[in-house]
């Protein structure tokens, strides 16, 4: 495989794990919103915090191989304190749907404009970065609510 393909699989790759990442989240969403099966929706949400790592990382690989080219990490979108866990893993599963689809636009300009491609590339790794901030904060609400639920023991 030369390098050109090479990078185009990467790219393809990364839209795959948005895609993935994105069903995974839209699964945790859905058990947060209905209000049982905590559990479940932890572990989606675990399976598509993997995925977007994955993509970030298959992204991050073509993007390291272009001479010039730099990452800018945007700052995350702040979140009101009255959304909810499956809102911010709904939020997530979208930033996620337009990450791939970004993803995907690059891989098929890709032998034709470099610029387009770089540009969009940049455009999935900021949607993903804002996913990941969202599916964070819904971790953070998961931990929070698991903590307040718990038992208290060992008393002094």
């Amino acid at each position: 495989m030369n390098t050109k393909q090479s990078k185009k699989g990467h790219l393809e790759a990364a839209a795959s794990h948005h895609e993935q990442a994105a069903r995974f989240h839209r699964e945790a969403s859905h058990h947060f919103g209905a209000g049982k099966d905590y559990d479940h929706a932890a572990h989606q949400a675990i399976m598509a915090h993997g995925y977007a790592l994955h993509a970030i990382d298959e992204a991050n690989s073509v993007v390291k191989h272009n001479a010039g080219a730099s990452t800018v990490l945007p700052a995350p979108t702040g979140s009101a304190e009255n959304t909810t866990a499956a809102q911010h893993h709904a939020t997530a599963a979208e930033l996620h749907g337009q990450a791939a689809q970004h993803l995907r636009h690059a891989a098929k300009l890709f032998d034709d404009d470099r610029s387009a491609v770089a540009h969009d590339t940049q455009l999935a790794f900021s949607l993903a970065v804002r996913a990941l901030a969202h599916a964070n904060e819904a971790a953070r609400q998961h931990v929070t609510l698991m903590r307040d639920k718990a038992p208290v023991t060992g008393a002094a």
